[in-house]
């Protein structure tokens, strides 16, 4: 046990009132986002027209947005629309004994889901510890809008999106465009919180139990307290080598 572990019961001091983000509610989600089609410039899309096989890197959620409204006769629920931002790393072969090309593309997708938020009547002011305030200058005003201190605070937690199959469309017959279909496994956990003021019991001030260590050494002595990597020089097990993120299209896969 640590010396910041906190044993309840002992050492108890004093309870004091703090302000934190209580989650009122919330849920976990699976999706698996069936042939999403991605979007290129037009100079990568050019690119991929003449494709004669693609390969999907990574997918990344360079962002999320979200948009929420109260449930009509459903008091303190909520619609949480959650719009995520897919961005993907596509590598493009042109059949040739070239390398590939690298191009990135983006896709949208939206999940619509209902928590409880409970209910928020009162409007919420706080001052912006940002910035300096001077006789010149005092710091006046809400940190947010008056129509969003009632609802809840959204948001989402998630893993690494898991690129499960790449499609390359065949030729459009009128504009000889392609598409780019890729399936994501999407593992996320979404939630509704709002700021409210708890009681918790005080055993210390928190003192951290190590001393801040410099770095006063050559880069070489730095150097040998570093462990040998050992791991690095053997090839992982099969269920760890991260097959599922990579995926492969060949042009027997093109769509007709």
């Amino acid at each position: 046990m640590s010396e910041n572990t906190f044993r309840p019961g002992s050492n108890f001091k004093e309870a004091v009132c703090i302000d934190a983000m209580r989650i009122f509610d919330s849920c976990s989600a699976q999706d698996c986002l069936e042939d999403l089609a991605f979007t290129f410039n037009a100079e990568d899309s050019s690119l991929i027209d003449d494709a004669a096989y693609i390969k999907t890197q990574s997918i990344d959620v360079t962002d999320v947005n979200f948009s929420i409204s109260p449930v009509a006769f459903n008091q303190g629920f909520y619609s949480v629309d959650v719009t995520y931002n897919f961005r993907g790393q596509i590598e493009v072969f042109n059949g040739e004994n070239t390398p590939p090309v690298v191009v990135y593309g983006n896709a949208l997708f939206t999940k619509k889901v209902i928590l409880y938020g409970s209910d928020g009547g009162t409007q919420r002011f706080v001052s912006d510890t940002g910035l300096v305030t001077t006789p010149e200058s005092p710091t006046t005003g809400c940190a947010c809008c008056k129509s969003l201190c009632t609802l809840p605070t959204a948001s989402v937690s998630l893993v690494e999106p898991m690129c499960l199959d790449t499609k390359l469309t065949a030729p459009d017959p009128e504009t000889g465009e392609r598409t780019v279909l890729i399936t994501i496994g999407l593992f996320a956990m979404i939630s509704l919180s709002r700021p409210v003021p708890l009681m918790v019991p005080v055993y210390d001030y928190c003192v951290p139990g190590k001393e801040c260590t410099s770095s006063s050494g050559t880069p070489c002595e730095m150097f040998e307290q570093i462990d040998f990597p050992v791991g690095e020089f053997f090839p992982r097990s099969l269920e760890n080598n991260g097959c599922m993120n990579r995926c492969n299209n060949s042009p027997e896969q093109a769509e007709s």
